[in-house]
């Protein structure tokens, strides 16, 4: 994603955590075509971190104009055996950084009445992951806050900021490649080949994203993707040349409940009659 943004001719800012990038990578992103690249630490599972980022742009590069948020951990496992410290910990990584820094950066982007955000989730945040319930969760809710805080930005007439959720493809990395171990599992380890095989597809290119990425921050699909979540897998250019479609059916590419019945989910605030009293039988 990194290098997709340096040939868009970027000036980039990559916020590391343990492992700085080195200079042969900032060396070839510059062959790439990049204004500029910075690396600064920051540990955005902690909000003072965080902070001195934001500070440290301020007072050397100026106000961000697009924010990637795209970093990410698992931790295999059944829940009931997990460390509730460890837990915290992914929470913290894949949700409230991304949190820290959309709130960080949001007061500049109304004040400048335009940014862009993209938060990479998963398709896991849409679906249940069994021995991955954190990332799910996590993930999930990321989802939902990209798409909460953006219908919250239109209400306030703040319609030149865009935030999108992307799930990023099926990617071979560090975080999906590995087997995880029987003891891991424990009594479900008969489990771990399935799960193996399931990584096995993981085969997209990291670059897939990242051209995406770019594309979207352009705003090309902010009449119709704005505050949606985008599976790269999908061909953008097609969505796009739908966008009709997606006005009238605001229920595509997010989140949504169903229930039997037609029951509206609204939380029974419309059409359903009063409730009366109720009384206990015999009392």
């Amino acid at each position: 994603m990194v290098e997709c943004f340096f040939v868009a001719g970027a000036h980039l800012i990559l916020t590391y955590n343990r492992n700085k990038p080195s200079l042969d990578f900032l060396n070839r992103c510059r062959a790439l075509g990049a204004a500029a690249a910075k690396p600064i630490h920051c540990n955005v599972s902690d909000l003072d971190s965080c902070q001195n980022l934001i500070k440290q742009l301020d007072s050397t590069v100026g106000k961000i104009d697009i924010l990637i948020n795209n970093a990410g951990v698992d931790s295999i496992g059944p829940m009931h055996v997990k460390d509730p410290a460890a837990i915290i910990k992914d929470l913290a990584i894949n949700l409230h950084g991304p949190l820290f820094l959309m709130r960080l950066v949001m007061p500049d982007f109304i004040q400048a009445g335009r940014g862009t955000i993209i938060n990479v989730a998963s398709r896991g945040g849409t679906v249940d992951l069994p021995f991955n319930t954190t990332y799910s969760t996590s993930k999930a809710a990321l989802i939902r806050l990209t798409s909460s805080w953006q219908a919250e930005l239109q209400l306030g007439g703040h319609d030149g900021i865009q935030l999108y959720a992307i799930h990023p493809g099926a990617v071979p990395s560090q975080m999906t490649s590995a087997v995880h171990p029987e003891e891991i599992m424990g009594e479900y380890s008969h489990l771990v080949k399935g799960m193996a095989q399931v990584l096995e597809n993981f085969k997209d290119s990291p670059y897939l994203s990242g051209m995406v990425s770019v594309a979207l921050a352009t705003g090309i699909a902010k009449d119709c993707l704005n505050g949606k979540y985008f599976d790269v897998q999908q061909d953008l250019g097609d969505v796009i040349a739908q966008a009709s479609a997606l006005r009238d059916n605001s229920d595509l590419y997010k989140m949504q409940v169903a229930f039997l019945g037609d029951l509206p989910n609204n939380g029974g605030t419309e059409n359903i009659a009063p409730e009366k009293a109720f009384n206990f039988p015999g009392y």
